[in-house]
């Protein structure tokens, strides 16, 4: 069973870059996260300025993959203007200045800056915010050579820390914080060949270290509930503990000798009940295995799962701590 694992990790790390990815509109691979450090302006109208920055990142080859957490397109508004005109209704007329920032909210660093004016009109005061946004052009000239400055310097941080990140992954999964370790792997754009080849490969190590911390925790826990209470009702529980393992896991073989331990101790009415769950479960696992077997698909399942995690870890990460360290950079 080892060996078999083995094998199929091998194959999928020889053959992880040929796998199809689905088209995006991120066509650099770097991941940049829209945020708005100012607590001045309505919540809609923040909304409505990071979505606009957003599709502005988009529209530049960039995009935001949820589990990279690091790397920020910043925006500051300093209204220098603001008037009530006398119409009926009165409306609101706003000028302002929008700054913004590419930087790492990590390492606490500014890589790139440029600023823009912008002028709105609304009946109040979030509708004028929102018309002076509705005017962020993603073609405009100083945005776009900001965008590109900051690609090249981010692409230049995963080369040059390349081996630090897959350094500090490892540590990670050491501490058993399989998920933030995959996270980071998986956050190095395609765009770094090589340090993406390395980080692929290193996440797909960890992901089956996680699978085998998964698998024994998912095993102990079936022996504690049969260690409970001996009885049809907890191998009722068993199996659907148990039918959540792995086939693939390296010491399956202690699942199957756990099986039959409870087999050896049920009645014959327990016995064939227990036997036709223990049959279900076999079936679905065997399905799982052809699966594996088939290289191309245990690829797409691997990235998939990778992935998978790393949105997850992302999406979970504290967001005031990243416009804390934003805030700064305008002060």
């Amino acid at each position: 069973m080892r060996n078999r694992i083995k094998v199929l990790i091998a194959m999928f790390v020889t053959a992880v870059l040929s796998v199809p990815v689905a088209a995006q509109e991120n066509t650099s691979g770097i991941s940049l996260r829209a945020v708005v450090a100012d607590d001045d302006i309505p919540a809609a109208a923040v909304k409505n300025i990071e979505t606009k920055l957003q599709r502005a990142l988009a529209a530049n080859g960039i995009g935001d993959m949820d589990y990279t957490q690091r790397f920020v397109l910043a925006a500051k508004v300093d209204v220098v203007q603001n008037d009530v005109m006398p119409s009926n209704p009165p409306k609101v007329s706003k000028k302002m200045e929008l700054t913004l920032m590419v930087g790492d909210v990590v390492e606490n660093k500014i890589y790139e800056t440029c600023t823009m004016s912008l002028a709105g009109i609304g009946t109040n005061d979030t509708k004028a915010f929102i018309s002076a946004f509705s005017r962020v052009n993603p073609n405009n000239e100083e945005l776009q050579a900001m965008l590109a400055a900051a690609k090249e310097e981010i692409m230049a941080y995963y080369e040059n820390n390349c081996d630090y990140i897959i350094s500090n992954a490892n540590s990670l999964a050491g501490q058993q914080k399989y998920d933030e370790a995959i996270a980071r792997l998986m956050s190095v754009p395609e765009v770094c060949k090589d340090c993406y080849e390395k980080c692929q490969t290193a996440a797909v190590k960890i992901f089956g270290q996680r699978l085998d911390a998964d698998c024994s925790a998912l095993l102990n826990e079936a022996k504690n509930e049969w260690m409970h209470s001996k009885d049809a009702e907890s191998a009722a529980k068993v199996a659907g503990i148990i039918s959540r393992i792995d086939p693939l896991w390296p010491d399956y073989p202690k699942v199957v000798k756990f099986r039959d331990e409870i087999s050896a101790k049920l009645s014959a009415d327990e016995k064939r009940e227990w036997d036709m769950m223990v049959k279900k479960y076999e079936d679905e696992q065997a399905f799982k295995i052809r699966q594996h077997n088939d290289v191309i698909a245990l690829q797409r399942e691997t990235i998939n799962a990778c992935r998978a995690i790393g949105v997850a870890w992302g999406k979970n990460q504290p967001d005031k701590i990243i416009r804390m360290v934003v805030k700064n950079w305008f002060i």
